[in-house]
């Protein structure tokens, strides 16, 4: 028996963002062997070396990809992997949000740590795991990326840089933080539901291949459409269990409850980026299997993904109301965010996935500037996260607080911040699809979700600090916070010229 290699579509120059991350990685283990150069200052301006090639790369290759207009295919890999816009938006969505795991080397890891270098190179794993699972065309391909993903923010959940230096052993008698303990259970957490996850998540793609003998994405959409037989009971099955295995990733309800403790427990640094960027690469897949393979049986899994939707977004905003630790406040929010997000995908329709393109491109700067400010304020030990820190904040730093009143209100959805034009377009796409109820629904969690965002203003404004705690804004997370702001009073002001990027960028 001889198989043939298609070298025709190997089209390496589209893989070059991914190449650029997978070797930067791989030199700053080589670089960590180095004591001289071991150290958060070298390490991590070669991250940000790294991350910049692999996002001017993405940017231009985004003006290079095929379109559904241009008729070229875009399959790569022999259909392993698809090169379009949509993947490269992602690729940007993904490198922006690690600069702030990179930036927060001033205090992750600690300088007497010598595993800075694998910090740096499981943040840089991280993100080329998710760059291929947006390019996922099939199946397996999309397995193999998450699991690159997932394992690598197993160690990094667990990746605590206030206690030790990396030459402890087991026997070792060694007096345990209160922040060392907490990530260790986190990435205990986060590993078990994760396998059990990835289980559930490759039984349902067996199950797929096995109702329609291929495990290529567009593949399957063809089958579905031509052929009645595949549609049968393994494939409604493996949909379902595929579905499953991704809601973990992205929080959906009933499959959120790891969310809060990890978050809480993870280094800062790691929660702000996962915050973001887990939700975006899932939803990448998400999208590709449910909007390109999946369309005709929709009236199957239409429902479950109503539900799965309204849940969510309920149980995430009721959730915050009661957190009064600023981080497990937004694992909450994230969870419900993750709700509206799933609004796009229940529409199912062009506008729907641009709209999820802008909302995540939208929650990544509200996201990731509520964590840097957090990262600002953070203290030791359990109460370092405590909302109370936050009380006179108006007064210390005005305008620390006033950014971080913006992210409170852009998450919350008020205009005329681009949070609200967020909201507003998956809105819109729900409406045109005929879905009038889950939009009712989402704006009556929006309006629970008002109490514990303006909490956090009330605690900076209205009230007096108990005693004066002292912060120190690092320029990393100081360029954060302004960026932040800036792009979401610009794109509140100016949305249409990001949801026509958007809408450029859908799959095809």
């Amino acid at each position: 028996m001889s198989s043939l290699i298609n070298f025709d579509d190997m089209n390496w120059i589209a893989l070059a963002p991914e190449l650029i991350i997978l070797v930067t990685a791989l030199f700053i283990l080589l670089v960590g062997l180095n004591k001289t150069l071991n150290n958060n200052r070298y390490l991590s301006q070669a991250s940000l070396l790294g991350i910049g090639a692999a996002l001017v790369c993405s940017l231009y290759l985004w003006n290079m990809a095929p379109t559904a207009a241009s008729g070229t295919q875009p399959g790569m890999f022999s259909n392993a992997l698809i090169n379009d816009r949509f993947s490269q938006i992602f690729n940007v969505i993904f490198l922006v949000m690690s600069l702030f795991a990179v930036f927060g080397s001033v205090r992750y890891p600690q300088a007497d740590n010598e595993n800075k270098a694998e910090y740096f190179s499981l943040v840089l794993l991280t993100v080329m795991g998710m760059m291929f699972l947006a390019k996922s065309g099939n199946l397996i391909t999309a397995f193999i990326s998450l699991e690159i993903f997932s394992v690598s923010l197993y160690i990094l959940c667990g990746f605590s840089a206030k206690h030790g230096t990396g030459r402890e052993i087991a026997s070792d008698k060694v007096e345990l933080s209160w922040e060392t303990l907490s990530s260790q259970e986190s990435t205990v957490k986060y590993l078990l539901t994760g396998a059990f996850a990835s289980a559930i998540l490759v039984y349902g793609m067996a199950l797929m291949y096995a109702g329609t003998g291929t495990t290529e994405i567009r593949l399957i959409g063809q089958l579905l459409r031509e052929n009645p037989y595949t549609s049968n009971l393994l494939v409604y099955i493996g949909m379902g269990l595929m579905f499953c295995g991704l809601a973990f990733k992205v929080s959906l309800v009933p499959f959120h409850s790891w969310t809060p403790d990890v978050y809480q427990g993870a280094p800062t640094p790691i929660t702000g980026f996962m915050s973001v960027a887990t939700k975006a690469a899932a939803f990448a897949v998400i999208a590709r299997i449910f909007f390109i393979a999946l369309p005709e049986i929709q009236e199957i899994w239409m429902p479950f993904l109503f539900g799965a939707s309204v849940l969510t977004m309920l149980v995430g905003n009721i959730g915050a109301v009661f957190q009064d630790n600023v981080k497990r406040m937004l694992a909450y929010s994230g969870i419900a965010h993750a709700g509206y997000l799933l609004i796009g995908i229940v529409a199912n329709s062009q506008e729907g996935m641009a709209s999820i393109i802008f909302y995540l491109a939208i929650y990544l700067f509200m996201n990731i500037g509520a964590f840097a400010v957090v990262f600002i304020m953070e203290g030791e030990g359990q109460e370092g996260n405590s909302i109370n820190r936050f009380k006179g904040l108006a007064k210390r730093s005005p305008l620390l607080a006033a950014a971080m009143s913006l992210f409170m209100v852009s998450l919350a959805g008020f205009p005329p911040t681009a949070g609200f034009f967020g909201k507003l377009y998956v809105f819109v796409a729900a409406i045109k699809a005929g879905y009038t109820l889950i939009t009712i629904l989402a704006v009556i969690a929006s309006v629970i979700s008002v109490y514990f965002y303006l909490r956090v203003i009330v605690m900076m404004y209205f009230h007096e600090e108990d005693e004066e705690i002292p912060f120190t804004i690092h320029k990393g997370m100081g360029a954060i916070v302004t960026v932040s702001t800036v792009a979401i009073l610009a794109f509140g002001l100016f949305p249409s010229s990001l949801m026509q990027l958007a809408l450029d960028s859908i799959p095809f």
